[in-house]
């Protein structure tokens, strides 16, 4: 039964590494945006094709409502499923799979695994725009460890289901002599500069923040205030309290 096992995550690894997994690739230089542009601006010229983020939440394919600006890329179809006028939803994923194996892992302290492990994670989102100043965006992840001496590690390894993201951002109306901006509610990811305190950390269970995030826009600039909660795994959850520790980020 364990080899069946093992024969079964390597062909599910194999699959994973098989299927395109655009959402891993390293952000590009292009930044987060309001829900506004129309097919108007996609017809005459102004909006571009998206590129694929680290943060799905980061991604705007409203350009795709205009049947010329969609590609070979097979996904395209589930990129953008028009609702009527300007409201629009998008679905998207991810499935990764990596194996791991260490050698005298943290130094030799603690359990050692020398056949290595499996990891999984599968996450998935959907992305409802309700015309150019609403936005419901809602994001699910899996993560799995299988195989591993001691079992999984807290905070990094599983998380059988959760909520990744879920938030309501706003986009007011602004005058055109006025910076673009946004309002996110609930939870949401986070990334910032070398990714050291303020990211997604990603790892097999990626961590996102609960709270308020606030998003000015004035030309060649981008300023971000944010105040939020790093949210523990439920494995995490589960451990004493010295393990996991409440912080809060205010900026």
């Amino acid at each position: 039964m364990p080899s069946m096992l093992s024969v079964g995550l390597c062909l599910a690894c194999l699959l994973g590494a098989t299927v395109p997994c655009w959402s891993q690739l390293l952000p590009t230089e292009s930044r987060s945006r309001r829900s506004s542009v129309d097919c108007e601006q996609v017809t005459d010229g102004t909006a571009s094709r998206p590129d694929y983020q680290l943060d799905s939440s980061e991604e705007d394919w409203s350009s795709l409502c205009n049947p010329a600006m969609r590609g070979d890329d097979p996904w395209d179809r589930v990129k953008y499923i028009a609702l009527g006028g300007s409201s629009y939803v998008s679905f998207g994923g991810e499935l990764r799979g990596s194996y791991e194996r260490y050698r005298n892992y943290n130094w030799g302290s603690g359990p050692q695994d020398p056949n290595g492990y499996y990891l999984n994670r599968i996450i998935g989102h959907a992305d409802l725009h309700l015309g150019p100043r609403v936005r419901v965006f809602a994001e699910f992840q899996s993560g799995l460890e299988f195989g591993r001496n001691g079992g999984p590690r807290p905070v990094i390894d599983q998380d059988k289901l959760d909520v990744s993201q879920l938030f309501l951002e706003l986009n007011p109306s602004t005058p055109k002599d006025r910076p673009p901006i946004s309002l996110r509610l609930g939870r949401q990811e986070l990334n910032y500069g070398e990714r050291t305190l303020v990211s997604t950390r990603e790892l097999n269970v990626r961590r996102p923040f609960d709270g308020i995030k606030l998003v000015f826009q004035p030309p060649k600039w981008r300023i971000d205030v944010f105040a939020v909660k790093p949210v523990a795994s439920a494995l995490a959850r589960s451990f004493p309290p010295l393990l996991v520790r409440n912080a809060h980020l205010i900026l």
